[in-house]
């Protein structure tokens, strides 16, 4: 493989593991808010943390809808620029030969 095919590979790996990261780290944050949720089940949560908790709720709806539209956009981004890459490459690979 030349010096451009793994950049190319290394740049692609790197965008995809970003975007999980960011998955996982969202799933944290809510993990993280459970338990606030879980004193609040208990009685043993103030109302800034209550009224915290009830926004965290909102935003969950907000995010459980808007987040199909946002993973097939960034599918169709990531599917374009992986096309763009591969024809980026496969002319580059022929151009360099």
């Amino acid at each position: 493989m030349t010096e451009l095919q793994w950049n190319g590979m290394w740049f692609f790996s790197l965008a995809f593991f970003a975007v999980i990261f960011m998955e996982m780290l969202s799933d944290f944050l809510l993990v993280t808010d459970c338990c606030t949720a879980w004193k609040a089940l208990n009685g043993n949560v103030s109302e800034a943390e209550f009224h915290n908790l009830q926004q965290i709720v909102l935003c969950e709806n907000q995010k459980v809808s808007i987040e199909k539209k946002l993973a097939s956009t960034i599918l169709l981004v990531l599917m374009m620029c992986a096309t763009a890459a591969f024809v980026w490459l496969t002319f580059w690979y022929k151009v360099l030969l």
